[in-house]
C-alpha cells in the first residue's frame, strides 16, 4: 500500500530534532495535516521543517490518517 508520511525536522544548538507527525492514505490528507499544524506552537517557528514522503507500508487502516503533535510543542535548551 502506498501512503504518505509527514515528519518535521529542525536544528537546535547541537543536534537535530525530528517529530513523526503521521502516515496518511492520500497526499491530500498529508497536506491537510501540515496546513493544520503550521500555525501551532513550535511548528510556526520552523514551517520549512515539514516533509511529506511517499512510503510503502503494511499499516492497518485504523493506524492511517492520525495526526500527532496536534497542540504543537515547546523547545527547551539548557
Amino acid at each position: 500500500m502506498i501512503c504518505w508520511k509527514v515528519s518535521h525536522k529542525y536544528k537546535l544548538i547541537d543536534h537535530i530534532e525530528r517529530k513523526d507527525i503521521g502516515i496518511y492514505s492520500s497526499l491530500e490528507n498529508a497536506e491537510k495535516a501540515v496546513a493544520t499544524l503550521k500555525d501551532k506552537n513550535g511548528f510556526k517557528d520552523t514551517v520549512d521543517g515539514f516533509r511529506i514522503t511517499k512510503v510503502f507500508t503494511l499499516f492497518k487502516p485504523r493506524l492511517l490518517d492520525n495526526t500527532y503533535w496536534v497542540d504543537g510543542f515547546d523547545t527547551y535548551t539548557y
